[in-house]
């Protein structure tokens, strides 16, 4: 629910007639109230026919400023909405108004099978069961612009968990490392005063050795959720310069 310019909102409109034309442009009126994603698609690469995927059932969902994504259970992912320099990862900038299979993931296949994945500002990321990073459309961060999944090689090497794309700062947990990279203009890399801006991710020193559990990155800030249950992650964390209380 909420705005649905481009029917990021999930197809419901599609499916049941919300839609109006202004101009050339397809609009469709805002969802106020909570609504079910009723279908997912998949389109054959080469006669473009479009078929229903019976019986999908989703593990996770993420948003970005105007398209989405989700994984099933069987880790197919899917993306819909705006498609803006290709950030739906299907080959081409045409907006997709269903959430549509993004063909280039297989699940079954440890290197194309999908563990997460998120929206960021302006494209997706998605890490595979064996810990590479995959992106496609806009990373304002590194320049990159594809409208097809490519592999992050900066990361290549570590077994990354989860990664948390921001605007302008991405972060990535990765074993017992947490990593950054980006602008940085409150601290928010996490590496200490003087660290400069960097398109190439780098250790956040301050947090080596701790597990992380969850990472997420706000407009200049970063969140991590760190395992604290033995004994010398608790020392660890002690060390650290934070407030406890």
């Amino acid at each position: 629910w909420g705005q649905n310019q481009i029917n990021q909102s999930s197809g419901i409109n599609a499916e049941y007639g919300g839609e109006y034309i202004d101009g050339r442009k397809s609009i469709f009126s805002a969802i106020t109230t909570p609504g079910r994603v009723h279908s997912f698609f998949t389109r054959d690469p080469r006669t473009k026919e479009v078929t229903r995927i019976p019986q999908v059932s989703v593990r996770y969902v993420s948003a970005g400023q105007h398209h989405c994504l989700a994984i099933s259970t069987k880790n197919e992912l899917f993306t819909w909405g705006f498609n803006g320099h290709g950030r739906l990862g299907h080959k081409t900038t045409e907006d997709e108004l269903i959430p549509m299979r993004v063909l280039f993931f297989r699940p079954g296949d440890p290197h194309l099978s999908v563990r997460t994945a998120k929206c960021s500002y302006g494209g997706c990321f998605a890490v595979n069961n064996l810990g590479n990073v995959f992106c496609w459309g806009q990373n304002q961060i590194n320049r990159l612009e594809c409208p097809y999944p490519v592999p992050l090689d900066d990361l290549y090497g570590w077994n990354v968990h989860d990664i948390a794309p921001g605007k302008n700062h991405h972060v990535i947990t990765a074993d017992y490392s947490a990593i950054a990279m980006g602008k940085t203009t409150m601290g928010e890399l996490g590496m200490g005063p003087g660290t400069k801006s960097s398109s190439r991710p780098d250790k956040m020193h301050g947090v080596d050795g701790l597990k992380s559990i969850q990472c997420a990155a706000g407009c200049a800030h970063t969140l991590l959720l760190v395992d604290d249950s033995d004994s010398e992650a608790k020392k660890l964390i002690d060390d650290l310069d934070v407030n406890h209380d």
